[in-house]
């Protein structure tokens, strides 16, 4: 077990300072954004957080490939899990709006999509054993 989690903090283990400047940078731009609500950097500061996002995703692929072939389809199985209740929940939002059901905001939807596909790994963890 703790070879195991060894193994994974050599992974994980890059993703932290690009994690560590992308909440730098949108609690930046939160604060920014309204208090200069006419300036013309507007959408560059909303934008901001992407570029460490950006890398972090590079480092997550990165580190999928460094799993094995079961790892990889327990992860596989937590995203199609994770894809499929989140094409229902937009869907019915979607739905939804037509009886004025006030739509999500999509930093919600993707905090759920990530949700979902935690749970999923856990059942594919589950399921593998």
């Amino acid at each position: 077990m703790r070879d195991r989690i060894k193994e994974r903090a050599k992974l994980i283990r890059p993703l932290i300072i690009p994690l560590f400047f992308y909440i730098i940078l949108i609690a930046f731009s939160m604060n920014w954004l309204p208090k200069n609500p006419d300036s013309p950097f507007r959408v560059g500061i909303a934008l901001l957080p992407m570029i460490p996002g950006i890398v972090i995703a590079i480092g997550i692929y990165l580190a999928i490939m460094k799993l094995d072939e079961l790892e990889r389809k327990i992860l596989m199985d937590g995203i199609i899990f994770s894809f499929i209740l989140t094409l229902i929940l937009v869907t019915s939002l979607g739905l939804l709006s037509f009886a004025d059901v006030p739509m999500l905001n999509g930093s919600y939807i993707s905090l759920l999509m990530m949700v979902f596909w935690l749970i999923g790994k856990l059942i594919g963890n589950w399921r593998h054993k």
